[in-house]
């Protein structure tokens, strides 16, 4: 095998450490391949031409990567990444040190192979795959109240997850039947996209000020997937019960939309965006799987920004969201909801002139103070102007910001709960300037609750003296286990432990960052 033995021990080892899944078969086969090809000149001519396109397509399909079935019909959405964005991907995925590492590695092997046949410890070290010894290594499981169970079986999990869908397809939580009634106020929903609780931690601002003037907070929030299209439509169709992701651009039942209800309930709906919309065909998404067919607010008079990944425009949150207030205080209509969706916190976003070529990973931090900050003084200038406003602050999913061997930084393939997990709060307009009380609600939740609570406030308005407390709310508020997808792969907690799923084939302990 030659250097190709270097090529299956390198794997190997990345195998045993948690960096990469091993194909045995497949593998077994290119190695057998190889072995043989040796034997016959027309085989070793042919092994020329196709082992190392045959060898890096095999890598990247034990990778942690995408699947290629999965890029390849995206491969138009990936030529829109703008060349520092490329470049910043492959210094994630290829660093110094690694290239450093594998040099040592291949100085060791050379000087290994005097001595020993490096292809029979190659053979050796694939057939190791075979015995039990990456699961005396593997995390262990969990029962509800902590305490060390058996793995449970392939089956038993499908069925629990199975059982999910099907009770979650059952339950409701907005009452179309009333209309909204006392003092008029109004619902702003920001919908941010790449800020996780796990995100917040790691850059030490899940304590930012604006945190304080949440009245309610959920600490266990699942946004159910870590790509924004999907979590959107799932926060658009919030009043009925989690999806399983193939039927989240089914059409919608009706009263599965959130803003729908709203609308039906005496709210006139409006739609506003800090960028264009036009990557992914979100804008579309939320159209069309999403129901909004309010009229997009003109953002363009808004300060610009930032440049997108794929060289957008992206304005400045507090422009957009001021410039829009201002336009609604000149509104006659009694109620407005609005759905804001931002993009601020997006990997591979740079600054406007892109003369220095900043690692949008190293700028998340700065951004997302900033990005904080734009909200809060949008609160206060909201807040001044004397209406009643509900804000509810509700992120798409996370940023993926720490370092894991699962993935690479900023990649969202696994939708684990370090990405999805997200911190929800709710906020009123109208009270003392202050720190105010802050409800915790720290049940695993998902959009079901946030629907839930809207829908109790505008049936019984939380503002006056009249307003009910605000414990009185939570009361009966719904719960969600904790199921997140992506198109290939499922995370689902069973006990107290996470087990993963890929391509519909077999279920695995899943351990999530500390």
């Amino acid at each position: 095998m030659r250097i190709w033995a270097f090529y299956f021990i390198i794997k190997i080892i990345l195998f045993y450490t948690g960096y990469v899944n091993f194909h045995f078969f497949v593998n077994a086969a290119f190695a057998l391949a190889l072995i043989f090809s040796n034997a016959n000149p027309r085989l070793l001519q042919i092994r020329k031409w196709l082992a190392i396109p045959v060898g890096i397509v095999l890598f990247y399909f034990d990778s942690q990567l995408p699947p290629l079935r999965n890029v390849i019909p995206k491969i138009g959405q990936l030529l829109d990444f703008s060349f520092q964005y490329y470049v910043e991907l492959l210094a994630r995925i290829v660093s110094w040190e690694v290239i450093a590492i594998l040099v040592g590695l291949y100085i060791a092997y050379y000087l290994l192979s005097k001595k020993l046949r490096m292809s029979t410890i190659a053979v050796i070290a694939i057939l190791s795959t075979l015995l039990p010894l990456k699961a005396n290594m593997s995390p262990l499981a969990y029962d509800a109240d902590g305490q060390v169970i058996g793995l449970p079986s392939d089956v038993e999990l499908t069925e629990s997850l199975d059982g999910f869908f099907i009770e979650e397809s059952s339950r409701t939580a907005f009452n179309r039947s009333q209309k909204a009634n006392g003092a008029p106020f109004d619902i702003l929903v920001i919908n941010v996209c790449s800020l996780a609780w796990d995100d917040l931690k790691y850059i030490k601002e899940d304590n930012n000020p604006l945190f304080k003037r949440f009245n309610y907070l959920f600490t266990s929030f699942n946004s159910a997937s870590s790509y924004s299209g999907p979590s959107i439509i799932r926060l658009l169709r919030g009043s009925r019960g989690q999806q399983d992701q193939r039927d989240l651009y089914k059409p919608p039942l009706q009263d599965s939309l959130l803003f729908s209800n709203l609308n039906k309930t005496g709210y006139q709906v409006q739609l506003a965006l800090n960028h264009d919309g036009k990557y992914g065909d979100l804008l579309k998404e939320i159209r069309n799987e999403g129901g909004m067919s309010a009229p997009l607010f003109d953002n363009t008079h808004a300060t610009p920004y930032l440049k997108g990944f794929d060289g957008s425009q992206i304005y400045d949150d507090y422009s957009v969201l001021s410039n829009w207030w201002d336009a609604r205080m000149k509104s006659p209509n009694e109620r407005v909801a609005l759905f804001y969706n931002t993009i601020t916190l997006h990997d591979g976003n740079r600054a406007l002139d892109g003369s220095k070529l900043e690692n949008s990973v190293e700028t998340y931090s700065r951004r997302t103070q900033k990005l904080l900050a734009d909200l809060d003084r949008f609160y206060t200038k909201v807040n001044s102007s004397g209406k009643q406003v509900m804000i509810v602050f509700i992120p798409e999913h996370g940023a993926a910001i720490r370092r894991n061997k699962n993935e690479i930084v900023g990649m969202r393939e696994i939708p684990s709960p370090n990405v999805t997990n997200v911190p929800v709060g709710i906020m009123f307009t109208g009270k003392a300037d202050a720190p105010v009380k802050t409800n915790i609600i720290e049940l695993p939740t998902s959009y079901l609750a946030t629907s839930d609570l809207i829908s109790k406030f505008v049936g019984k308005t939380p503002f006056g003296a009249a307003a009910p407390s605000p414990e009185s709310y939570l009361k009966n508020i719904p719960s969600t286990r904790f199921v997140a997808e992506n198109e290939d792969s499922i995370i689902m907690k069973f006990g107290s432990s996470y087990y993963f799923r890929s391509n519909d084939i077999n279920w695995n302990l899943f351990e999530a960052n500390d």
